[in-house]
């Protein structure tokens, strides 16, 4: 049995802001490999972020990861605070956790790829040119996409009838609703990821992008429509709820640099997720 982490949801809202809520829609038979997966991912992406350490330093820890978590991230720590500061302290109970989950094979495996996205991302950046389209793909799908994938295991393995469509369809629809929500993230974050020399496309591919990122949001109504259980088809919807909120922003106000939706979009959205 998983440990029990007496912590875990308190941190959970705080690094998840609005998906916490996806995660505790979710049933137990899933709930705690998929909450802990996302736990270890946000750790591991806070490690990439630390921009007073060295990029060799952050790109070997993110490699050595889960075998070895050195007990002191050198100087790393004093420039977090807050939800990340205490997520990359209570790494050690993570992997903890993680040694002993019945779904250890499947969490480790998710989260080597994303952590290889994390550091294509590290190498790629700064740099003063946009990644081709190709490259920017292929990232969300380390990223985000394996993140459908895994989500769709789980839940095939643990959920009797989890869906209404054959497992391989629902792990390609699985695939590419992970990489729309990812790529609302960079449309949203583009000004000021450009700030900081990262740029995911060019700026007249933003018709082309938009398009893009609409067909994989397509795909996740496809998917989410397809599951059974109606806790697990919210916790589902909800996520695709907001990021189509957020694209209606983006596209209405592309030049706006501080997109996001509001709390009363995402408890509306909740409600919504529960009657589709």
């Amino acid at each position: 049995m998983t440990p029990e982490f007496p912590d875990l949801d308190r941190l959970l809202e705080r690094v998840a802001r609005s998906f916490h809520l996806s995660l505790r829609l979710l049933p137990g038979a899933v709930r705690p490999t998929l909450s802990l997966a996302y736990l270890l991912a946000r750790a591991s992406d806070s490690i990439a972020d630390v921009a007073n350490a060295p990029e060799a330093l952050r790109i070997d820890l993110l490699s050595g990861l889960p075998a070895s978590w050195p007990q002191r991230f050198p100087g790393a720590l004093e420039s977090l605070a807050g939800a990340e500061r205490e997520l990359l302290e209570d790494m050690p109970s993570l992997l903890e956790i993680l040694r002993s989950s019945p779904d250890r094979r499947e969490i480790e495996s998710v989260w080597d790829t994303i952590r290889s996205g994390q550091i294509f991302d590290l190498k790629k950046f700064p740099s003063p040119s946009p990644l081709p389209l190709d490259e920017a793909r292929h990232y969300t799908g380390l990223v985000a996409g394996c993140v459908g994938e895994f989500w769709t295991d789980v839940c095939f393995k643990h959920i009797p009838d989890f869906a209404m469509k054959p497992r391989d369809e629902m792990l390609r629809l699985g695939f590419s609703f992970g990489c729309g929500l990812q790529w609302i993230n960079i449309l949203r974050d583009r000004h000021a990821d450009a700030d900081a020399g990262r740029t995911y496309f060019y700026p007249e591919l933003f018709p082309e992008v938009i398009a893009i990122t609409r067909s994989h949001l397509a795909d996740g109504d496809r998917y989410s429509n397809a599951v059974r259980p109606r806790r697990l088809r919210a916790a589902c919807r909800l996520p695709l709820e907001l990021a189509a909120g957020t694209l209606r922003k983006i596209e209405s106000s592309p030049s706006r640099r501080d997109i996001k939706v509001g709390r009363a979009f995402v408890w509306k959205s909740l409600a919504i997720s529960f009657l589709r």
